[in-house]
């Protein structure tokens, strides 16, 4: 089908300008060639303001992903995704039709995939709902890989009502935020697209109430299977027991640039004698977007009591690139605390932050007293579309905000 809307384009030329039609559409992205049915459906509204300026707005469950960064002309539309770098570049066929590709830009991967949308659609899932082989509300032990030597657990969190379903994973390193869908039969159906995930999730429903032939497909490059079984009890480790600090470390301190190219210590006089909390981050990281927009509502309210939040950001090697990209990052946020350029992701974490024994997962966050004693090492950030485990970590922050200032 895309091959085809795709060549309608070329008959395109030479038209007058076509008005697309508002309110809600269905988009379709073309994750991976070679497995069959790995098509990611989401819904969006598209609508005109009284200003004449288009607004795109992404709809995950309870999450909606608005973009007023749009590009729209006589016969293509340009949507640039908030927070992050991904964009849908497209060309008008008609009012009620669009095609052309889905560009992501990661940390350090950049690929396209085909995507076209139709309007009109309200359901993300096109297909025929039955009566659902199961009820999956509640909490599911995954295990992702199985069988393979780098298996490792996460836990689902299902809400569903009749065929719809909505939910999560919760893994070390945070949450993969909000999963719409649908159960059919004997099949699940979950997808997100916001700006960094473009993820469909699937699985089966066994006779025996488990889900088995489970896949995660993000793009042309990432796919994983999974299987898992209700358990209520299922958990993760604590979050303040993943990551490790180098025997001996005490008072830490650090130099790294800023946005504007100065050299900034951690030992720097605006810092002295200051809680600090250290944010190990990157603009192209989903949990640290989640926690960098609970830090900045905590940093108005705690800053003028003394508390500094540092960003950490590892980014590409090329600080311009970078810079832009964080700039960018915190902008849209509205964060204001500091944020410094600490280098190219992947590279060894030890010889750029010698305190870490070993880096687990972004974001991993550092509280600090005033004398820069580490009270607490977190790993991980489970987002707004966990629930109560939002609203749980939300308390622990502030509790450990408190006893540093």
């Amino acid at each position: 089908m895309v091959v085809v809307i795709l060549s309608l384009v070329l008959l395109s030329c030479g038209r007058d300008e076509i008005k697309l039609s508002e309110g809600n559409w269905r988009g379709i992205i073309k994750l991976n060639k070679d497995i069959p049915d790995s098509e990611m459906p989401f819904i969006f509204t598209f609508e005109m303001k009284e200003n004449k300026s288009p607004i795109v707005t992404i709809i995950n469950a309870e999450e909606k992903v608005i973009s007023k960064e749009i590009s729209y002309t006589r016969d293509s539309l340009i949507i640039k995704l908030p927070v992050f770098k991904d964009e849908i570049r497209a060309k008008i066929i008609s009012k009620d039709s669009i095609a052309g590709e889905y560009y992501h830009v990661g940390s350090r991967s950049k690929y396209s995939m085909p995507f076209y949308a139709v309007s009109g659609e309200k359901s993300r899932f096109n297909i025929p709902l039955i009566e659902p082989a199961a009820d999956l509300n509640g909490r599911w032990e995954t295990t992702v890989s199985p069988g393979d030597s780098n298996q490792y657990k996460i836990v689902g969190e299902f809400v569903q009502k009749g065929n719809l379903l909505t939910g999560t994973f919760l893994t070390t390193t945070g949450d993969q935020r909000y999963l719409d869908g649908v159960v059919t039969g004997n099949k699940m159906l979950l997808s997100a697209a916001d700006g960094y995930y473009t993820i469909l999730v699937k699985a089966d429903i066994s006779d025996n109430g488990k889900l088995d032939n489970g896949y995660f497909i993000r793009g042309p490059k990432s796919v994983e299977k999974w299987i898992a079984v209700k358990n209520p009890d299922a958990s993760l480790p604590p979050p303040d027991a993943i990551t490790e600090l180098t025997e001996g470390t005490a008072v830490i301190d650090f130099t790294f640039s800023d946005l504007s190219g100065k050299r900034v210590s951690l030992s720097d006089e605006k810092f002295k004698h200051k809680p600090v909390i250290v944010q190990i981050m990157g603009s192209w990281c989903p949990n640290c977007m989640d926690e960098t927009r609970l830090f900045r509502e905590l940093y108005s309210e705690y800053n003028p009591k003394g508390l500094q939040i540092i960003g950490l950001c590892f980014e590409s090697g090329n600080f311009e690139e970078s810079k832009l990209r964080i700039e960018r990052f915190a902008g849209q946020i509205g964060a204001t605390y500091d944020f410094l350029y600490a280098g190219e992701v992947g590279k060894n974490i030890k010889e750029i932050l010698p305190f870490i024994k070993k880096l687990n997962g972004y974001p991993t966050t550092l509280y600090l007293d005033k004398n820069h004693n580490v009270i607490k090492v977190y790993t991980g950030f489970s987002g707004p579309g966990t629930g109560s485990h939002y609203i749980k970590q939300k308390e622990e922050i502030i509790n450990t905000i408190l006893k540093i200032l």
